[in-house]
């Protein structure tokens, strides 16, 4: 009934033991592994083929109301600092980093819901437009008028680029801007060059009708053959021109 145990035996046993669990848990890992690479190979062909049919069926109270934006939000944003917001096969995968893979399967995770249609706000330069590190942010359509951010990643935008390109907002933002620079300059400039009033006010009257000629010139010319390459316009275009 009682016998000596062999302590050779016992360690034996033991580490039998010990491997069967080890191999188990690496089992386990390695599947766990293969698993989340199928996900991911999964959620990379959803972002290449564009949005899929239906509407995504989520609760609204599980999502993180600061991170809901308007169609109307988005549109401005993207005007502002002449932003594309297009499909995620649009972009380019190369740029996309594992960060938002991650973002899109923790958020499907959390609202127990598979995303149905993902958009990305970026600067042209990210994407693959037809026709021819910044601060991209992913987006998935909850409806028609509302979208969810679910990852930025990249630097912030720089302060001054809402104003670099303010002239390329619209055709009047371009007139705006060539009024504001241009008129300063034709009405103070010959105070540096010339000393009598009349050199003054001649050159006045002559570069503020350079002016008007010029501006009345790129707004019919320019306005027209670039129409297409104003924010207003181009801000949701998967074109280049």
């Amino acid at each position: 009934m009682f016998t000596s145990v062999d302590i050779q035996e016992e360690l034996i046993r033991t580490k039998q033991k010990h491997e069967e669990a080890q191999r188990s848990l690496l089992a386990q890992a390695d599947a766990a592994i293969k698993k989340g690479h199928k996900v991911d190979e999964y959620i990379m062909n959803k972002l290449r083929s564009g949005p899929k049919p239906g509407k995504w069926d989520v609760n609204p109270e599980l999502l993180d109301k600061n991170k809901i934006f308007s169609i109307d939000d988005i549109k401005a944003v993207c005007i502002a600092y002449r932003l594309r917001f297009l499909d995620t096969k649009y972009f380019k995968m190369e740029e996309l980093p594992y960060d938002a893979i991650i973002a899109i399967k923790e958020l499907e995770q959390k609202v127990g819901s598979e995303v149905k249609a993902t958009k990305i706000a970026a600067p042209s330069e990210f994407f693959k437009l037809e026709d021819r590190h910044k601060d991209p942010m992913l987006f998935a359509r909850i409806d028609e008028n509302n979208y969810y951010l679910i990852h930025k990643w990249g630097t912030d935008i720089t302060w001054y680029k809402k104003w670099a390109v303010f002239p390329l907002r619209s055709i009047m933002s371009l007139f705006i801007s060539m009024v504001v620079i241009g008129l300063p300059l034709a009405t103070f400039f010959p105070y540096l060059i010339w000393q009598t009033q009349e050199k003054i006010a001649y050159y006045q009257q002559l570069f503020l009708s350079v002016l008007v000629i010029y501006i009345l010139f790129t707004l019919v010319f320019g306005g027209f053959t670039f129409y297409k390459r104003f924010s207003k316009v181009c801000w949701n275009s998967p074109y280049f021109n």
